[in-house]
């Protein structure tokens, strides 16, 4: 078997070797296995059951409750009848069976009806911080593919420059040998491929690193990013930026979840206050008590036994009113603590929207000066490229030297590299404008995933 046919083999058997998924593939792994995303799904689903529970205490109890049991009584002592103290008996062996049915209904208690409108400030918020942390997944993932992606741009570029380095070398060395050229270029020329290969290692070590931090976000070992790096990114026209912090206001969901819990906490605070006012409730209660056995009963040495049989049934409709007029201080204490939460949520509420405010501004600029650093970073590749060509032929031809055409294709590695950064900055202000304003979903993802494709089919097509 050939050298290479084996290590192509080793290299397929490797475990880190991977199928290529597309963006929206990888988009699809970590929705299903990242950690984040999972506990805010379980946290919203908690939390739909606030609602509920608050709101049962509101609507009407319906309790039946029965029993049944022997019953033994006796008693011997003394009574008084009109001439005096007489010593009597008494004695039951009953079979006792009870039942009774009770229907209550909350006609006012403060503290529970701000505790189901908290409920709801709550379950929404929940909502809120899951769209939240869904977009956050949505800029993470496009920012760790994207990332590696742009890890292999550069290796390709390096590896490029690599191979036209290492044949300007040979090609000095074969002149200095020939005697058409001095040393001193040969030696440049050496130091320049020498220096090039160890720029290609650290570039294999960052691919390394965007590939393994796209595999802990999808739980997949060896994942690797399909498609190429899109050379040309045409930009939306970004607007105005009031129109950008009045989506960010409205829309933004770290930002909604953040009002939501201030006034959930606010509604908490009438919970606990509404501890000093009393509550009224509505009862409804039939009772139905059934006896049977024998009785005995004793008197001056007579004795009478009989059956022991009864039945006892009641209706009551009552209007029960409950007001703790004083519990050591507990409602206080209570109210106070609810405020600080209260506080605590609004000044959180308060960095949240300054922080959005200067995503928002911050992204909006660096996406309107991202337009004129593509275009200037395009033209610096094709002007550095032509340069690199011109200068190839002009060594060749004698005209200029060794260290003019090093110079040139360092110059060209350069504009590529700096190249692909301002792509990459690009469409991580693109990303980070749109989770500022709460538009960064799936959508986005598809629409990158899209791009990536028809760039790479341009590539493999050009």
């Amino acid at each position: 078997m050939r050298p290479l046919v084996l290590i192509a083999l080793m290299l397929a058997s490797l475990p880190g070797v991977a199928h290529a998924s597309s963006l929206w593939q990888v988009w699809q792994a970590a929705r299903a296995n990242d950690p984040a995303f999972v506990a805010a799904s379980a946290r919203l689903r908690a939390a739909a059951t606030a609602s509920p529970s608050a709101l049962a205490v509101l609507l009407p109890h319906f309790v039946v409750a029965a029993g049944a049991g022997p019953q033994n009584q006796s008693f011997s002592g003394a009574d008084f009848y009109g001439s005096g103290f007489e010593p009597i008996t008494e004695m039951q062996h009953l079979n006792t069976s009870t039942w009774q049915a009770t229907l209550t209904q909350t006609l006012f208690d403060w503290s529970q009806i701000k505790s189901f409108q908290a409920a709801g400030f709550s379950v929404q918020a929940a909502a809120a911080t899951y769209q939240a942390t869904l977009e956050h997944l949505v800029a993470t993932v496009i920012g760790d593919d994207v990332a590696v992606l742009a890890a292999r741009s550069d290796l390709t570029a390096l590896r490029q420059a690599a191979r036209g380095f290492g044949a300007q070398y040979h090609d000095a060395e074969a002149r200095y040998r020939a005697g058409l050229s001095g040393v001193i270029g040969a030696d440049e020329a050496r130091a320049a491929d020498q220096s090039i290969k160890a720029q290609v290692i650290e570039a294999q070590a960052k691919l390394i690193a965007a590939r393994e931090n796209l595999a802990a976000i999808t739980g997949t070992a060896g994942i690797a990013a399909a498609g190429d790096l899109p050379t040309v990114l045409h930009l939306p026209a970004p607007g105005s930026v009031g129109t950008w912090l009045d989506r960010a206001r409205s829309g933004n969901p770290t930002l909604a979840a953040s009002r939501l819990t201030a006034r959930d906490d606010a509604e908490l605070v009438a919970a606990a206050r509404g501890s000093d006012l009393p509550d009224i409730s509505l009862q409804l209660e039939h009772t139905q008590v059934a006896q049977a056995g024998t009785a005995g009963y004793g008197f001056f040495g007579q004795n009478l036994n009989g059956p022991g049989y009864s039945a006892q049934q009641g209706n009551s409709v009552t209007v029960q009113l409950n007001w703790n007029v004083f519990s050591g201080g507990a409602t206080r204490a209570a109210t106070d603590r609810a405020r600080a939460i209260r506080d605590e949520a609004l000044a959180n509420a308060a960095t949240a929207r300054l922080t959005v405010i200067r995503t928002v501004r911050t992204d909006y600029f660096a996406v309107m000066l991202d337009r004129a650093r593509l275009k200037a970073a395009r033209s610096a590749a094709r002007v550095a490229a032509r340069a690199v060509r011109a200068a190839g032929d002009g060594v060749r031809a004698g005209l200029i030297s060794e260290s003019d055409l090093i110079a040139d294709r360092q110059q060209l590695l350069s504009a590529q590299l700096a190249l692909h950064r301002a792509i990459v900055a690009a469409i991580s202000h693109e990303v980070g404008l749109a989770e500022a304003a709460g538009s960064a979903t799936p959508l986005l993802v598809r629409q990158i995933s899209t791009i990536i494709i028809r760039s790479s089919g341009s590539h493999e097509h050009g």
